[in-house]
């Protein structure tokens, strides 16, 4: 029986620089859509300041990103292994200052 061809190595990333970052205060919703997860991303943002009266606050989104099922499974790895890198150093007691 022969064996199971080997995958190709991942070719290397490459970084421009020149890519928006998102920040999110929240994730607003996720859905399936077409078979990809769709993760739309928000922040609250803070209206204008008016004498006398409170500001008002709003949701806006800020973002979506589209995956498909085996970037969504890659997430959830990456997610899994930093969570419990977290958890870890919780439980480490702190280190003294020499």
């Amino acid at each position: 029986m022969a064996d199971a061809p080997k995958p190709s190595p991942l070719p290397s990333l490459e970084d421009p620089n020149n890519e928006k970052e998102i920040f999110a205060s929240e994730v607003a919703s996720v859905a399936v859509v077409h078979g990809n997860i769709v993760i739309t991303l928000a922040n609250v943002r803070v209206g204008e300041v008016v004498e006398g009266q409170q500001p008002k606050a709003r949701r806006v989104v800020c973002g979506r990103i589209v995956l498909t099922n085996s970037a969504v499974g890659q997430l959830m790895n990456s997610l899994q292994r930093l969570s419990a890198q977290i958890g870890a150093a919780a439980k480490s007691p702190p280190t003294q200052p020499s």
